[in-house]
C-alpha cells in the first residue's frame, strides 16, 4: 500500500463538512474551543500555517481534526472559511477594534456620491472623490511642486507612502481640490468650496520603512497642523479597514480578484522620459491580482499581505500618484474604503501586462491607530 499524505486526507476531511452553511464572519468556536469568527483561511494565520504544516509532514497528530472541527464553510476549492481565534484573526492588527485611536476615525467617512499618474485613466467627475489630498514640496532646490497623493482618514490625518518624502521637503498639504487651474471648480451646475491649505506638525514615517526590503514599510502619516473643514459632500474622510469582515462584509483575503478605484493628479505619460501632469483629478477602475500573478514584485517581502498587486490592461498608477489610495466599496457598495497605498509602479507605466504594489492598509491598521491622537 503506498503513502498518502496527509495534506490530502486533511483536504477531504474538510470537504465533507460542506453541508453546514455558514456566513462569512459569524460567531463560531475553533477546534482547540477558543471563540472566533468565520473568514478565509487566507486571512488566518494560525489556521493557514497548521494546513501548511500538514501538507510538509511535520505537523502534530492532532491537526488534522483541530483543522476538521475549525472549518465554517468550504465555498470552493480556492475558499474555505475557517474559525479563525478572535485573539488572532487579524493577524498584525490582532487588538485593533478597540482602543482610542478607532474612536478618532470617523463613522460618516468614506460616502459614496449618487449623482506618480493615472494611465488610461479619465476625468474623475466633481465630488467624487472627497477625501483626495495633494502633497506640495520643494526637492534639492527645485522650484515647489506637487509631488505625491495622500487620503484624509480624519479632520486631522492624512495617510500617504513613506517614499514620498525621500527627497521632497513637504510644504502643505492641500485637500478639497478638483481641478488644479481653478479657485472654484464647477460640474453640471454644481460649485465646491474653495480647496483649503494646511501645513502639517508632524510626518510619522513607519519607523520599519525600508527594511528589510527598499520598499518595505512604505506608509507614512501627516498630521495637520490644524483640523480641516469638513463638508458633508465636498470635503469627506474615506473608511479604514480596521475589520474587513465586519466593516466591509468580506475578509481581506477577498480583495484579490475584485475591481478598486485608484485616483490622483500623477503624470499621464506613458513615457519614463515625460512627465505630463494632468489639469483635472483622474480616476481609474484596477483589478486587485492575485499573490500567484505578481510573485517578482513581491519577493523582496517578508510577509506577501504587505502589499497588494493591482493593474494591469493597460491601466496603471505612475509618478505623482504616489502615497494616493486603492479604493474598495463595501459589500452594500455604500461607503468607500482605503485599502491600498499607491507604493511601487514599473519604469514603463501602463504596459498591458505591468502591475503596480499597493501598501496594505489593513495590515498596518494596528500602526494607524497607535499613531493617531485628538
Amino acid at each position: 500500500m503506498g503513502h498518502v499524505n496527509p495534506a490530502v486526507v486533511a483536504v477531504a476531511a474538510l470537504a465533507t463538512l460542506m453541508s453546514c452553511q455558514a456566513q462569512e464572519g459569524r460567531s463560531c468556536v475553533d477546534g482547540n474551543g477558543q471563540a472566533g469568527t468565520c473568514i478565509n483561511i487566507r486571512s488566518c494565520q494560525p489556521q493557514r500555517e497548521l494546513l501548511q504544516a500538514v501538507k510538509e509532514n511535520r505537523a502534530p497528530p492532532n491537526a488534522i481534526q483541530i483543522l476538521r472541527q475549525s472549518v465554517c464553510e468550504v465555498l470552493s476549492r480556492e475558499r474555505l472559511l475557517v474559525c479563525c481565534a478572535q485573539s488572532t484573526s487579524t493577524g498584525t492588527t490582532t487588538s485593533a477594534g478597540t482602543g482610542s485611536g478607532r474612536d478618532l476615525l470617523p463613522r460618516n467617512c468614506g460616502r459614496v456620491d449618487l449623482t506618480d499618474r493615472i494611465i488610461d485613466g479619465e476625468d474623475a467627475p466633481l465630488l467624487a472623490w472627497p477625501w483626495m489630498a495633494l502633497l506640495r514640496g520643494t526637492a534639492r532646490g527645485q522650484p515647489a511642486n506637487w509631488f505625491c497623493g495622500g487620503v484624509l482618514i480624519n479632520d486631522r490625518y492624512v495617510l500617504t507612502a513613506a517614499h514620498c518624502f525621500n527627497d521632497h521637503k513637504l510644504e502643505f498639504v492641500r485637500l478639497g481640490e478638483h481641478t488644479l487651474s481653478t479657485t472654484e471648480d464647477c460640474q453640471s451646475g454644481v460649485c465646491a468650496p474653495p480647496p483649503q491649505d494646511i501645513t502639517t506638525e508632524q510626518i510619522i514615517i513607519h519607523p520599519q520603512y525600508k527594511s528589510p526590503c527598499r520598499q518595505c514599510n512604505d506608509i507614512a502619516l501627516l498630521r495637520l497642523s490644524s483640523p480641516v473643514q469638513l463638508h458633508p459632500v465636498h470635503l469627506v474622510p474615506i473608511c479604514v479597514p480596521v475589520d474587513p469582515v465586519k466593516d466591509m462584509g468580506f475578509s481581506e483575503a477577498d480583495f484579490q480578484g475584485k475591481h478598486a478605484w485608484a485616483a490622483g493628479w500623477g503624470s499621464i505619460s506613458r513615457s519614463p522620459l515625460r512627465v505630463s501632469i494632468p489639469d483635472t483629478l483622474q480616476q481609474v477602475f484596477l483589478p486587485i491580482r492575485e499573490d500567484t500573478v505578481c510573485p517578482l514584485l513581491k519577493r523582496g517581502y517578508p510577509e506577501p499581505r504587505m502589499v497588494l498587486c493591482a493593474g494591469g490592461d493597460g491601466k496603471d498608477t505612475c509618478r505623482g500618484d504616489s502615497g494616493g489610495p486603492l479604493q474598495l466599496s463595501n459589500r452594500a457598495e455604500t461607503r468607500r474604503f482605503v485599502v491600498g497605498i499607491t507604493s511601487v509602479g514599473p519604469e514603463v507605466c501602463g504596459r498591458k501586462s505591468t502591475q503596480a504594489l499597493y501598501t496594505s492598509v489593513h495590515f498596518y491598521v494596528q500602526w494607524i491607530l497607535e499613531n493617531l491622537r485628538p
